[in-house]
């Protein structure tokens, strides 16, 4: 799915005459990551796709199949260049994106600094609450926490919010959130967002971006490892 919504992205930029290093800027982030969302490596994620609709004023939900709709004016485009599959409405209203956000009944989970070589600690606290999308409606104990540092960028961005899954066992190439046994009786353990490689009776291998390598963990220091929920599954698709 990431790779014909990456399609459309790049169509609607472009009938927008816009460029990546334009988008990239009104979101605050590096031009390859647009180039990124538009080759299927990445997606926008959940918290962008509202926003990236409405800059590029597309139908966001026609989007997600893979149909660019094009909203309000559109430029003059030769019919020769046009995509087979473009399709523009001039006249319909936006789509509501309130719709895939849902009631903000989702914990947040406050986090802080990790220990030598953690990403970060949870603190133990409900910091806030985060809107619950279309697609875990009914699912339980779905949490969501903030990414910390850029070791699985472009993927996940500093800063950025994700869901949680503790039940779903995760497969390799999840993302997941993997807490570690404290050091310490009444203390946190070190966690980290990674993506997970293999999991053998007595080693958890994850893997990072940036920098790239993998990384090798006791099975006897794991405490927890809990599925990153991927975007098409949030909202339904």
């Amino acid at each position: 799915m990431e790779n014909v919504l990456g399609a459309v992205i790049a169509q609607a930029r472009k009938a927008r005459k816009m460029t990546q290093t334009q988008v990239a800027a009104a979101f605050g982030i590096s031009r390859p990551a647009v180039g990124q969302w538009e080759s299927g490596e990445t997606s926008p994620g959940t918290d962008r796709l509202g926003a990236l609709a409405e800059l590029l004023q597309i139908d966001l939900s026609a989007a997600m199949r893979g149909d660019m709709v094009l909203l309000g004016e559109q430029p003059e485009v030769p019919a020769a260049s046009r995509p087979a599959n473009a399709r523009i409405r001039n006249s319909d209203p936006a789509p509501d994106t309130a719709a895939l956000k849902g009631p903000r009944n989702v914990p947040v989970y406050g986090t802080g600094s990790g220990g030598p070589g953690g990403d970060f600690r949870f603190n133990g606290q409900t910091i806030d609450h985060a809107p619950r999308p279309p697609g875990i409606e009914s699912r339980r104990d779905v949490y969501v926490v903030y990414v910390v540092g850029d070791s699985v960028s472009p993927k996940y961005e500093d800063g950025d919010p994700v869901y949680v899954d503790p039940h779903r066992r995760p497969q390799p190439r999840d993302y997941v959130v993997v807490e570690l046994h404290p050091n310490e009786h009444g203390e946190p353990g070190d966690a980290f967002v990674k993506r997970l490689v293999k999991r053998t009776p007595t080693k958890l291998i994850v893997e990072q971006h940036t920098p790239a390598k993998e990384i090798v963990f006791e099975e006897v220091d794991v405490l927890r490892v809990h599925r990153v929920i991927p975007y098409p599954e949030l909202i339904g698709i």
